[in-house]
């Protein structure tokens, strides 16, 4: 989580100067005396003070989608956290709240995804950012799935008969699953295409074209083209 050290006068000023920095309220912060120096009767005497944040961004994060579920009204609702490395992931039952959550095509839930993930990385520096993702009722368990399922049939289709699939009316996460899914596939490419709303997604065949069979010209070959010739005369 973001921490710094600073030279001052006393852990105020080294709080005042990290709420500002870190954008953080003081309350969220603590502070560490390292070293202290004295001055000569008390004149130039200096503090090294460490400040860091002195809360859980992660539970942080579980109380802003629980207080929007009690801000909208929503008693049986709650929100589950996991923690795996640096990802977390947010679980959202809200019962017939879900749809709303989700919204169309997944824009409330993206947003709701980005908000979450704004507030939890406020706590954390750039090198220790967290991957937040947000579910609603398992709506994106079975989106990601079904999404990948999709992508593999479209990915054999392409490369049996060789032609470019184009597939609209995705997100740009939804699009990531498909790029993500098929790019390990050497004869397939995948790419983007167009503005949001109406961006849209094409895969493509690059791997060796089909070879035209090569017919010799054989002494039967031209007699039979002749014999043809003759016939049309």
């Amino acid at each position: 989580m973001k921490t710094k050290a600073y030279e001052v006068k006393n852990e105020d000023e080294a709080l005042a100067l990290a709420s500002k920095e870190f954008g953080l309220s003081e309350d969220e912060l603590v502070v560490k005396i390292l070293s202290e120096k004295k001055g000569f009767l008390g004149i130039g005497s200096s503090k090294e003070v460490e400040v860091t944040v002195g809360i859980d961004p992660i539970e942080k994060g579980k109380r802003y989608l629980q207080t929007i579920l009690e801000q909208n009204q929503v008693e049986d609702g709650f929100v589950e956290k996991i923690v795996r490395d640096n990802v977390v992931e947010y679980n959202i039952s809200a019962g017939d709240f879900n749809g709303i959550l989700i919204g169309k095509n997944s824009k409330h839930m993206i947003a709701l995804q980005i908000l979450v993930s704004s507030v939890v990385n406020a706590y954390y520096g750039d090198d220790e950012a967290r991957i937040v993702k947000v579910d609603v009722g398992g709506y994106r368990r079975r989106r990601e799935s079904n999404l990948e399922r999709l992508a593999v049939e479209y990915g054999k289709q392409v490369v049996k008969t060789r032609q470019s699939v184009t597939l609209d009316g995705l997100n740009s996460y939804e699009r990531k699953i498909v790029h993500d899914r098929l790019s390990t596939w050497r004869d397939l490419k995948t790419h983007s295409e167009g503005e949001e709303p109406n961006r849209f997604l094409i895969i493509e065949y690059v791997g060796k074209k089909r070879k035209e069979p090569k017919v010799e010209e054989t002494e039967e070959n031209v007699t039979i083209e002749k014999e043809t010739n003759e016939k049309a005369e």
